[in-house]
């Protein structure tokens, strides 16, 4: 079976490449933005950002020659959420100083949405599809953070494109107080999740 990575975040590369997958790596360009019904629901909202990440890598390979055999597509979303409000990636350095400030000494959320498409192509080149979705959601305190804090972590330059501005793998971590539930679940992948669901996962080798 051939494994195929709807990401190209280095954190899922690593987290999935850790956990004794070999896969290859396919990133997608789906439409990320979420209209008022998602926003309401942010673990709904994470997986259905990560079914079009998956659906998107999934139609490049039937839309081409789809090679007999069988192939699963992952994609994954990871969302920080504090009093049902989304914080997505920071565009500007006001935006990671706001988002630091309001996580500053609260317990926040951490959402994960998977989305797993099996690709089978028989000899024939027929094809079926099957997906299934799932959502892990992690808890993270952060230490009450001063302003000087905040402009020591922003300048290490690491939070531009992290939900929330912050990364917990990183310098990050000096920010945080505890975290409840699956460190790589924060991390960006529900690994142990993952391969409990796909226990076939578990059969490809490591590269």
């Amino acid at each position: 079976m051939n494994v195929i990575l709807a990401s190209g975040s280095p954190r899922r590369r690593q987290l999935l490449h850790d956990a004794g997958v070999a896969f290859s790596v396919e990133p997608s360009d789906a439409d990320e933005s979420l209209d008022d019904d998602l926003r309401a629901n942010p673990a709904k909202a994470a997986r259905a950002v990560a079914e079009r990440k998956a659906a998107s890598v999934v139609q490049r390979l039937i839309g081409g020659e789809p090679v007999p055999g069988r192939t699963c597509v992952i994609g994954a979303d990871t969302m920080v959420v504090l009093d049902g409000a989304i914080f997505g990636k920071p565009h500007t350095y006001s935006e990671g100083v706001g988002m630091l400030r309001k996580l500053s000494g609260r317990t926040h959320e951490v959402i994960t949405g998977v989305s797993v498409w099996m690709v089978d192509v028989d000899d024939e080149g027929k094809v079926s599809l099957g997906r299934q979705g799932f959502s892990e959601t992690s808890e993270v305190t952060f230490k009450c953070l001063s302003d000087d804090d905040v402009a020591a972590y922003l300048r290490k330059g690491e939070s531009y494109d992290k939900a929330g501005a912050y990364a917990i793998q990183g310098a990050g971590a000096d920010l945080v107080e505890r975290y409840e539930g699956d460190y790589a679940n924060i991390v960006g992948l529900p690994v142990d999740t993952l391969l409990a669901l796909f226990p076939d996962l578990k059969g490809q080798a490591s590269e």
